[in-house]
């Protein structure tokens, strides 16, 4: 009798945990959007990936500009950073690699583009924002 007394109030308790469990946890789904930023020198981006500790949703690469010569790509959380307006390269973000492809394709080859695919499966083309200045030569009288 004293088992059937004990199995009966487990079967009532443990519905109610179960239940209260679920509550507590909001589980709202994140949101990822990837973001550029530009660096002057190899030790800049070097130790952006050394305080990304081994992030596989940070990277660094190379461009062909003469001002910028490194931007680092990472991942992050949608909304937990700000992009400056007048940063150097921009970062457009795709699901398939058509679209990435065409937009890739419509960039003029003065905003130095490149097309990488992410860890994540994204499709990323990052270009300048402005085409880079000309180098002003010395002119000797």
């Amino acid at each position: 009798m004293k088992t059937l007394i004990l199995a009966a109030g487990v079967m009532l308790v443990t519905p109610q945990m179960l239940l209260s469990q679920q509550q507590v946890c909001p589980c709202v789904p994140l949101s990822y959007q990837w973001i550029v930023t530009s660096c002057e020198t190899w030790n800049c981006a070097a130790s952006a990936l050394v305080m990304a500790n081994g992030d596989k949703y940070v990277l660094a690469m190379p461009t062909g500009s003469d001002d910028f010569k490194w931007v680092v790509v990472r991942r992050i959380v949608a909304g937990s950073a700000t992009i400056s307006p007048d940063a150097p390269f921009k970062l457009d973000s795709f699901d398939g690699m058509a679209e990435a492809s065409s937009r890739f394709d419509g960039v003029s080859h003065d905003l130095q583009p490149m097309m990488l695919s992410a860890p994540d499966g994204k499709f990323l083309i990052i270009t300048r924002a402005a085409p880079e200045k000309p180098k002003q030569r010395a002119v000797s009288r």
